[in-house]
């Protein structure tokens, strides 16, 4: 059946500028959460860490990594690129001039059912 659906627009407080959809809940398939991730120009992700493994893959846009891994922090990151962080490990985005968008699969970020978001923000 043929459709058309709207995905509401998700956001932090902790996350100004930066705005997530939720593509697949955790809980469905595999506990895998789906988030498709808009970052404004010159906006940033700040070090953070989840409970889960995440993988970011790059859409649209550029930005600079930001990570506690001296090799990884502030390596430029564009389309195609594929960033991963095991869990507990600090890693955000510093976006440039033309923003930045990337998908997000991890094991369960996004509060749902009750529960808060799955991010400790770095001091």
């Amino acid at each position: 059946m043929a459709g058309i659906a709207r995905i509401e627009k998700v956001s932090h407080e902790g996350l100004p500028g930066v705005g997530a959809y939720v593509l697949r809940a955790q809980g469905e398939p595999a506990h895998l959460e789906e988030l498709l991730v808009e970052v404004e120009p010159y906006g940033e992700v700040p070090l953070h860490t989840h409970g889960v493994d995440a993988t970011m893959i790059i859409l649209d846009g550029t930005a600079k990594v930001l990570s506690e891994d001296h090799e990884l922090n502030g390596k430029q990151v564009s389309r195609g690129d594929v960033v991963f962080f095991e869990k507990e490990r600090k890693h955000g985005f510093k976006a440039a001039g033309s923003g930045l968008l990337f998908l997000s699969r991890n094991g369960g970020i996004v509060g749902g059912a009750g529960r808060g978001w799955d991010i400790a923000f770095s001091q």
